[in-house]
């Protein structure tokens, strides 16, 4: 578990996971990104047509607002988890991040569901910076990179499969199911964080 210290930098303790665990929850905290975005790119169509959005290049603004609140938020939770700990950081990246799924879900309008998506970002930025933190805190030299290689690994896969897995969500349902699957690994990532990370 990681404990802080007096000082802003965490030191770290034996941790409640095994190896693979560890690895398991650090791939599904940086991949939430990743799927946050591809899985969206089939639905893109719908949204617009559901929304009254026409313009192709409109309809890409559901992608470019994630990235912008994404990369503002990296701004504030890297100096926040160095000086409260990596947990509080972490959970309030991932509650904002819910958040904003949950107002994307019930969003009636196009700028509604942006505003909902930069939200989203904004939160999704906390696990992808923090999840690199806690490796930092717990290894070093060829162990880290062992770690980061896994971790890389499911990350580079996931933008693989999620276009896929979007399109036979919407073979059978709607565009707002895709939500409800990025608020199920949201919530998921957030329970199983909030049991590991002190």
């Amino acid at each position: 578990m990681l404990v802080k210290s007096q000082g802003a930098v965490p030191q770290t303790a034996p941790f409640p996971l095994s190896f693979l665990e560890f690895v398991s929850l650090i791939a599904l905290l940086m991949a939430l990104t990743a799927l946050s975005i591809d899985v969206m790119l089939p639905a893109l169509p719908q949204i617009g047509h559901a929304l009254g959005v026409d313009d192709e290049n409109d309809r890409q603004l559901v992608i470019s607002v994630y990235f912008i609140g994404f990369a503002a938020g990296q701004l504030l939770f890297g100096p926040l988890s160095d000086h409260y700990g990596r947990r509080l950081p972490l959970l309030a990246g991932l509650a904002l991040y819910i958040v904003g799924t949950i107002i994307a879900l019930s969003s009636g309008s196009f700028a509604g569901l942006l505003a909902a998506r930069a939200f989203q970002g904004f939160g999704a930025s906390a696990p992808r910076v923090i999840a690199l933190a806690i490796v930092r805190d717990r290894f070093g030299g060829r162990e880290m990179a062992r770690v980061m290689s896994f971790v890389m690994l499911v990350f580079i896969v996931v933008p693989i499969l999620a276009p896929g897995v979007g399109e036979i969500i919407l073979q059978f349902s709607g565009w707002r199911i895709i939500f409800y699957l990025l608020l199920f690994v949201a919530a998921s990532s957030m329970i199983w964080a909030s049991t590991c990370v002190a």
